[in-house]
Parts: structure tokens; C-alpha cells; sequence
């Protein structure tokens, strides 16, 4: 068993490393990163995988062991995860939440994202999170009421919904792999607010975990544009945007987007509509690339 210099040297060897790689890149997130002990919020024994299948895992009551850039397992069964701090921590720069914002997280898990937000949004700020799994609803609110945290309040249910009494929210944050974007979101972000979430469909490792894209998405004068960042790998999100068994549409959208890419060799500018809003989409032979999605329609501006 570590003690608490061993614990602490563990934590910031793990931010040292996120921001000498450029994951983090501005101090409100690094003090956040370091802040935040990760240890605390998740299960004894943590149970750390071995290989990126989960096939082997092994069990360890040594909290220095969790500060690694990879993923602590919480319910084996369902693939479910504390993610992987990189893969996160790019999220929230691209989130940029700031203090005093209201912030929405989808799947708070063990609550260790969650209470991350937590630090940026301040005590001005408010934290709402909603996580699926009752179990882990109850595990998260537990965890951040023992750490402290009065500015966050979480919630079970299906974050696809959203929390409509609690909006709008400056920023959302999704942390498990959905099919599609979910209107709600949309709908309870203010102008000029930011989502960021995985856009994936079902992967060859099973049905419980999603392979895709980051997609951040800036709401601005009434237009949507967004962004993809990746590829990653996430646990599926359940509920009404969860990936559903037969994505091939996304799956090819997805690689088409990574071969134009990788073609133009820059970042491209990207328009989002919600089907609701009654806009005819451009003609597929006349952008470089689209996507119809149930709910949006997404598709590269010419330049």
C-alpha cells in the first residue's frame, strides 16, 4: 500500500506526462488533473486491465496504481470504465469549460470526470451529471458528497434526454459512445455554448463498446459547426442514442471523413443541422463529404 507523497508523486507523474504529450494544454485543466484524486473515486479492490480486450485483469488495493493513462475497470460485465484520462482530458480542452459555467456531464460513472468538471465550472459554477446505471448513479453522488463537492448534483436516468428542468448548460460533455446526436442536447445548450461527445458505432470488439470519433460541436447564431477529433474507442451509451447493432452508414461516413482527411491534410470545417429544422441538406456531389444521420445532417462546407 502506497502512502499519501507516494500517492501524490504517482498523480502528478501521470499530468506531467498528459502535458508534456500536449494532451492538456492550458493550467485550469492541469490544476484540475492535479487536484483531483482519482483514487477516490473509484471501488476497492481497483481492478486495472491488462490488454485493451479486458480478457485479463488483475486486482490491487495500492491507489498509486490507478494513476496511469489507462482506463479502471467498474463493471466488468458491461465494459463500463473509468476512461482513459488522455482520451478525456482531450474532451475538456475542447469543451473549455470555465469557472462559473453550468455544465452538463452524460455518464458521470464513478464520478472522477465529473468532479473534474467540478474544479473548472468553481464554486460560481454548477455541475449536473447523469449516469444510466442506478448503481453507479448512487456510487458517483457518494463519491463527490464525501470529496466535498456542493456545486454537483447527479442524476439517474438517460442523459440522451438531457436534464430540461436543470437547463440550459453552458457546456455538455458525453462520456460513453452514442449513435447519434441527441436533439436534447442541442436544445439545452445556450448560444454560443459547446458539446463534445463521441460519435461511434458498434466495433468489432463486441457490442458493448463503440469505436468512433470526438465530435465537438459549437452552437453559434442559430448554426450548429463542429469538428472531429480521434479515432477512440468508447464504452456504448444506453439509451435512445445508444449505437445501434447495424451502423454501416456511420461506420463508412467515418472512414470516408479519415481518408479526406487525411487527403487535405487539415482541419476541416464542418455544418449540423437537426432534422428539425426543416433545411434541405446540400447534394452529396456537391460537398467533399456528408453524413445523414436519424436526427442531423452533417456535412463538409466547400472551400
Amino acid at each position: 500500500m502506497s502512502d499519501a507523497q507516494t500517492i501524490s508523486d504517482a498523480r502528478n507523474a501521470m499530468v506531467d506526462d498528459l502535458v508534456a504529450r500536449h494532451v492538456i494544454q492550458t493550467p485550469a485543466v492541469e490544476r484540475a488533473f492535479r487536484t483531483v484524486p482519482r483514487h477516490a473515486f473509484l471501488p476497492h479492490p481497483f481492478v486495472l486491465p491488462m490488454d485493451p480486450l479486458l480478457s485479463e485483469l488483475i486486482e490491487t488495493d495500492d491507489p498509486a496504481r490507478v494513476y496511469v493513462d489507462n482506463l479502471v475497470v467498474l463493471k466488468r460485465e458491461k465494459s463500463i470504465n473509468c476512461g482513459t484520462p488522455s482520451v478525456v482530458a482531450m474532451q475538456i480542452e475542447l469543451l473549455a469549460p470555465t469557472e462559473g459555467m453550468r455544465l452538463l456531464h452524460v455518464g458521470t460513472g464513478s464520478g472522477y470526470y465529473t468532479a473534474i468538471l467540478a474544479e473548472l465550472a468553481g464554486e460560481r459554477g454548477t455541475v449536473v451529471g447523469v449516469e444510466y446505471e442506478p448503481d453507479l448513479a448512487k456510487m458517483s453522488a457518494a463519491f463527490l458528497a464525501r470529496a466535498g463537492y456542493t456545486n454537483v448534483t447527479v442524476r439517474e436516468g438517460d442523459g440522451a434526454v438531457g436534464v430540461p428542468e436543470a437547463a440550459p448548460f453552458d457546456r455538455i460533455l458525453v462520456s460513453a459512445g452514442a449513435g447519434d446526436i441527441a436533439p436534447a442536447w442541442v436544445a439545452q445548450l445556450v448560444e454560443d455554448g459547446r458539446l463534445v461527445f463521441p460519435l461511434c458505432h458498434i466495433s468489432v470488439l463486441g457490442r458493448s463498446i463503440t469505436s468512433g470519433v470526438i465530435l465537438s460541436i459549437h452552437k453559434r447564431n442559430n448554426r450548429l459547426s463542429g469538428r472531429f477529433h480521434g479515432p477512440v474507442v468508447f464504452v456504448a451509451m444506453q439509451g435512445i442514442v445508444a449505437p445501434a447493432g447495424n451502423q454501416a452508414v456511420l461506420a463508412d461516413a467515418l472512414q470516408r471523413w479519415f481518408a479526406l482527411e487525411d487527403f487535405l491534410r487539415t482541419e476541416l470545417p464542418m455544418r449540423i443541422v437537426l432534422r428539425s429544422e426543416h433545411l434541405r441538406p446540400p447534394h452529396p456531389g456537391s460537398v467533399p463529404w456528408l453524413l445523414e444521420t436519424p436526427n442531423a445532417i452533417l456535412w463538409i462546407e466547400p472551400s
